[in-house]
């Protein structure tokens, strides 16, 4: 380390909203639009879902995802069925074949051989938490890239602490968004799709610091290896998330990271949003 204070910036937005509501829209919208025209350039957009442990297309958020994906025609890639399948098979393949073999479907290669198993009854892939693997898309709304983060209703709900298997799933897909162009990516703040009775205020904030202080410590690691790029990483919340749970998250960004300019917090709209037009983090080392 020289000693010198490495200054580079991001955007952050928090946000309360129907993760699908990122992924389904009329063909013929603006958003669609533009998603299309930007689907072969340097910025892309992509979004973390959290996906039951079972690869499979029936069941959970990959099943509404898959009815989502059959709305619109998919002309650039697979099928999101023919997807799911060539990560299948790819996971089937030993380790060190996987790292080998070039692949366009990504997959976090730190997991190991042994943890992947077949149900018998099934046939379902089921896979330990932490799990990533990526599909593509050209037909949905705002999203060109869907990081599917496999857990368990017991991680979905649970404690979890900076070094739980789930986090270390949620950066080995922040890596993974990094190294392949996604500069706008949507993380589920919360690491939930929706919320239930159990999930008061006080779970929820200590979710959201978890989750807020991970993506902290992965924007400094990147940024200490000289990567300039500027990226905008929007915090997502259920659509339901009661108004002070919104406004005791929102309160904890400053207290995490140093933002230089004034936020702006706009209730004039169903969803809630809060924009932070420049986040500057100093690495300490």
């Amino acid at each position: 380390s020289s000693g010198i204070n490495a200054e580079y910036g991001h955007s952050l937005r928090l946000f309360a909203d129907n993760v699908w509501s990122l992924c389904v829209g009329h063909p013929a919208s603006p958003e669609r639009l533009q998603t299309a025209l930007s689907l072969y350039t340097n910025s892309l957009s992509g979004v973390i879902l959290l996906v039951d442990n079972r690869l499979n297309l029936y069941s959970g958020a990959t099943h509404k995802l898959s009815k989502i994906c059959e709305l619109a025609p998919e002309f650039h890639f697979p099928p999101f069925d023919s997807q799911l399948t060539e990560v299948r098979q790819r996971l089937l393949e030993p380790q060190p074949e996987r790292r080998r073999t070039p692949t366009n479907y990504l997959i976090d290669e730190t997991l190991p051989d042994a943890v992947i198993r077949e149900d018998p009854s099934s046939g379902d892939m089921i896979l330990p938490t932490g799990t990533c693997y990526v599909t593509r898309h050209s037909n949905l709304r705002q999203v060109h890239v869907v990081f599917h983060l496999a857990s368990t209703l017991h991680e979905v709900s649970g404690e979890i602490t900076s070094r739980d298997i789930l986090l270390v799933g949620l950066k080995n897909a922040l890596k993974m968004a990094c190294e392949n162009n996604v500069d706008i990516l949507t993380i589920p703040l919360f690491l939930t799709n929706e919320l239930d009775g159990s999930m008061d205020q006080a779970w929820c904030m200590r979710r959201a610091e978890v989750v807020l202080k991970c993506v902290k410590g992965f924007m400094i690691e990147v940024g200490s290896t000289g990567s300039t790029t500027s990226r905008t990483f929007q915090f997502i919340m259920p659509k339901r998330t009661p108004e002070g749970v919104f406004h005791a998250v929102s309160s904890l960004i400053p207290s995490i990271f140093r933002v230089p300019c004034p936020m702006v917090l706009d209730q004039g709209s169903r969803k809630k949003t809060m924009t932070v037009e420049e986040l500057y983090l100093n690495d300490p080392k």
